[in-house]
């Protein structure tokens, strides 16, 4: 989530972009709609300034970290899967919610042990950062490498190991998470992802059993 004296910034560069790689991501992961659910924004914590270079722009900083979220999602914080757009704090969006499955669900997997003290802050700093190299490389079918392509980092040598442990733990791995995507696609405010809560799961689960059992039956 940019800072407000560089929102305008990410908007150019959405302006900019012929096809926008977070839609390549849902194209690419999207299992189920499960509905619709209010987003606000309330604080990127823990965090760290970064500076990234993202689609040929000229190098930019933004706040890495944890998206904290009211919400009537099933959880309260988030990750930024699209720099092609913006999102504001203290402001009350709608968005689509999607069971997904693909590697920023095998990322995702790892939020809650990564992410811990001490150095929390560039922790989650790499963990966004290492989200961004998935969401805008590895769904073009780049391989990761945070020094070329579409999305890249170097400012800070902590925080791009961090990210290049993640990117090793997550190769080739994949699992379900929710999608956040904007409902207004004409004005589309900036996708996130999130953990599923294990419930979506098991009726996912549930639904995949019930239809194999109807087809047998016919």
């Amino acid at each position: 989530m940019m800072r407000r004296n560089i929102l305008t910034v990410g908007l150019i560069t959405a302006l900019l972009s012929a096809s926008f790689a977070n839609t390549t991501l849902f194209n690419n992961d999207k299992v189920q709609l499960i509905g619709t659910v209010t987003v606000t924004l309330n604080s990127v914590s823990p965090n760290a300034l970064v500076q990234i270079v993202y689609n040929s722009s000229a190098p930019y900083y933004t706040n890495a970290g944890v998206f904290n979220i009211t919400t009537t999602a099933p959880q309260n914080q988030a990750f930024c899967v699209d720099l092609d757009h913006v999102i504001n704090y203290n402001t009350p969006y709608t968005y689509e919610l999607w069971l997904a499955y693909g590697r920023v669900g095998a990322l995702l997997n790892l939020k809650d042990s990564f992410i811990t003290a001490p150095d929390i802050n560039n922790k989650a700093a790499g963990f966004q950062i290492a989200m961004w190299e998935i969401a805008h490389d590895h769904s073009q079918g780049n391989p990761d490498n945070l020094s070329g392509n579409i999305f890249q980092y170097s400012q800070d040598a902590t925080i791009l190991g961090y990210a290049n442990s993640l990117l090793s733990a997550t190769a080739g791995q994949a699992a379900y998470y929710y999608y956040l995507r904007s409902i207004d696609r004409n004005n589309p405010t900036q996708d996130l992802a999130m953990v599923p809560e294990p419930a979506s799961l098991i009726a996912l689960a549930t639904g995949f059993v019930g239809l194999i059992a109807r087809r047998r039956q016919k």
